[in-house]
């Protein structure tokens, strides 16, 4: 086949939809069927379903697989099939359709509907960015992490499912609760309180121990030097976050990993140090991820995060429940995700 060829009515891709996540509708599926009336198209509701679905994705796997939904979708969907003895993916495009949105952020995706309309016009071999997973207790991940990060997640959905419970679907808290507003809610009226009451009776500490390859970090002038080998305790300190990513968005654009990309192969490891008051009073610069008093930088292929006590987990944006101790490596597997900024230029 040509490498010019189109996706015209869709007959070599599929679209894999988790009919949870947020921005996921009955429409919009329909729009997807109705714009690639070839293509295969998975809506799953339950788990069964998912699991099914992946079986047939692996059993034949199409040239491009759409994925609707958030950081957690494309996580279940990536572990779904290599759990079915997938060693490859296909080409993926990640659609804007959850909550957090990080990853399709730091591929450039833009509203559904835009990139709906163009995708007929789009080379079988679209223009790509190339990704090395994380691997976290046997799961695929583009980022996890402990402390702060983990706890606000518990938090947003705590504070979702009581509102859902409380209150007429559709009501304005209700609404408030979702998105962007409903993680801001809940960092200020559960996360932080909640932060502030742990934190008097003694900070949580974390000894980082290398694992994998020598680390690479900053020195005193942000050039990136080796650890020698000689040291494998990384870090040994305070901690309200510990986490690693290989894309810069933790979700809503938060660039939780700013250097994510700096080192091919490796994921970037962070840690937060400050009292969360601290965090707090510099939140826009860390959603910005700009430089901050008491963040610490690491490129790492493996870690273990040896807590002073349980904190809790997440991995790709689920709350994984607590741990103590928890290893972090870099998985054997890759994945192509379309890079959708250079195909909008390509059609500018």
């Amino acid at each position: 086949m040509s490498s010019d060829a189109l996706i015209g009515r869709g007959a070599e891709v599929a679209g894999w939809f988790n009919t949870h996540a947020k921005r996921v509708t009955e429409a919009r599926v329909d729009a997807f069927r109705a714009t690639l009336p070839d293509a295969r198209v998975y809506a799953s509701s339950t788990f069964e379903e998912a699991e099914r679905h992946a079986d047939e994705l692996v059993k034949a796997p199409p040239r491009i697989l759409f994925c609707g939904g958030g950081d957690g979708t494309v996580v279940a969907l990536l572990n779904s099939l290599r759990a079915r003895g997938a060693s490859t993916f296909p080409l993926i495009g990640l659609f804007k359709l959850g909550t957090g949105n990080g990853w399709p952020s730091a591929v450039g995706a833009r509203r559904y509907e835009k990139e709906l309309r163009g995708l007929p016009s789009m080379r079988l071999d679209a223009p790509s960015k190339h990704f090395q997973l994380c691997e976290v207790e046997g799961k695929l991940c583009q980022f996890t992490g402990v402390g702060w990060d983990a706890t606000l997640l518990n938090d947003y959905r705590r504070n979702l499912e009581n509102r859902q419970q409380q209150l007429v679907a559709g009501g304005v808290a209700s609404h408030l609760s979702k998105g962007l507003g409903g993680y801001l809610y809940s960092l200020f009226r559960i996360t932080v309180p909640e932060e502030i009451s742990r934190a008097r009776e003694g900070r949580t500490r974390l000894r980082l121990e290398n694992l994998g390859e020598p680390a690479l970090t900053f020195d005193a002038k942000k050039h990136k030097v080796l650890v020698p080998a000689s040291q494998p305790i990384l870090y040994e300190g305070p901690m309200s976050i510990g986490a690693a990513g290989i894309e810069p968005y933790w979700g809503s654009k938060f660039m939780a990993f700013p250097h994510a990309l700096a080192v091919p192969g490796r994921m970037n490891f962070r840690v937060y140090d400050r009292h969360v008051l601290v965090g707090v009073n510099n939140m826009f610069k860390l959603w910005g991820g700009k430089e901050l008093p008491g963040m610490h930088d690491w490129w790492v292929t493996g870690v273990r995060l040896h807590l002073s006590r349980p904190m809790p987990f997440q991995v790709g944006g689920d709350v994984m429940g607590t741990r103590e101790v928890i290893d972090f490596k870099m998985a054997a597997e890759t994945v192509d995700l379309i890079d959708w900024s250079t195909v909008a230029k390509l059609r500018a």
